[in-house]
């Protein structure tokens, strides 16, 4: 039975129309991912995932979650994505490109990522219908993802 170990939520700002997550030990990114996030809203490498955002006006959750097992996919997503991950520091960054980077600790090793996303369509729209000049910070969370991590044994 799948048991969740640890829970971390944020507000991430897609910065030049995306976010990074990656291993603290991993310092280049793999710009060939970038297409393909842009295509099917994340890719990845083992090393880094980059996340392309449906707006890059205002914040997203971003909810990390590690679990002893693979847990049941989350009910009232619109999607995901299966990926890998490595972590041999056990600190997950999150990168807002340009406008800063964090760390989260987890354990170390190799993971299972599933990264699930939904408010997409909703926060296209407000981001498109927004002028400049409007205050759109009640929108953040809007666009929320969920990335959830555990042990990978094969």
């Amino acid at each position: 039975m799948p048991e969740q170990v640890t829970a971390y939520e944020t507000l991430v700002m897609p910065d030049y129309g995306g976010f990074d997550l990656y291993d603290a030990d991993f310092d280049v990114r793999d710009n060939d991912l970038i297409p393909l996030a842009r295509e099917n809203v994340a890719a990845g490498n083992g090393y880094e995932v980059i996340v392309v955002p449906a707006q890059s006006q205002f914040k997203v959750k971003l909810r990390i979650e590690t679990w002893t097992e693979e847990p049941a996919p989350p009910v009232g997503w619109e999607g995901h994505r299966d990926l890998h991950m490595e972590f041999p520091t056990g600190e997950l960054v999150i990168s807002e490109r340009t406008r800063g980077a964090w760390g989260v600790s987890i354990a170390e090793g190799d993971r299972h990522a599933r990264l699930s996303f939904r408010g997409r369509s909703e926060a296209k729209r407000v981001a498109e219908s927004s002028g400049p000049q409007n205050d759109v910070s009640p929108y953040e969370g809007t666009e929320q993802y969920l990335l959830q991590l555990w042990p990978r044994t094969s």
